[in-house]
């Protein structure tokens, strides 16, 4: 009986050993201190422009976006043009899209065209398909680069699809994200 103890006694000793050990090899604390010299810190403007003369503002109406006594299949195209009026580079895309009478059906379709003339009244523009869906929620998940004081051109479509019945109107606002490069 007397042997008992003493392997205990023998099999705890490597045990609190490595909990010594472990406790030493973890309570290590690194600092170094350096003294730097005083420096500028400059910051860039990040502004986002819309329409023809890239103005900035928190809302914008697209005059021509819109028309009265439309049928089903029938649309309204109108360009926006997107400015970088910062000094610093940025992305930016359409965040969403929301309908005052979400009872009036349409589908959205987003090209990004050459100029506003690429985008006229009618007919399918030449240029880079960025969106086509609802108009409701509609995003484009692609982030769009802009470099200051540069701009681009976006078509909007908005088409009235099956379902519309006479006399709906809607109101539809456009949310656009942006951010420094």
């Amino acid at each position: 009986m007397a042997k008992h103890p003493r392997w205990w006694a023998l099999a705890a000793v490597p045990v609190a050993g490595l909990i010594f050990f472990s406790a030493q090899q973890t309570g290590a604390l690194w600092s170094d201190t350096r003294n730097l010299s005083g420096g500028t810190v400059t910051t860039g403007t990040l502004a986002i422009g819309v329409g023809a003369d890239g103005k900035t503002s928190s809302a914008f109406t697209l005059d021509n976006f819109g028309k009265t006594k439309m049928l089903e299949g029938g649309y309204s195209q109108t360009p926006l043009t997107v400015k970088n009026t910062g000094n610093v580079p940025m992305k930016y895309r359409l965040a969403g899209v929301a309908q005052t009478n979400a009872a009036l059906p349409l589908t959205l379709n987003v090209w990004r065209v050459a100029s506003a003339a690429a985008c006229g009244a009618t007919g399918t523009p030449a240029g880079t398909q960025l969106y086509s869906g609802n108009m409701i929620g509609a995003s484009i998940a692609t982030w769009q680069t802009l470099q200051p004081n540069n701009s681009e051109v976006l078509c909007l479509r908005g088409t009235v699809t099956a379902g519309a019945g006479p006399g709906i109107k809607s109101k539809v606002t456009f949310t656009f994200d942006a951010n420094q490069v």
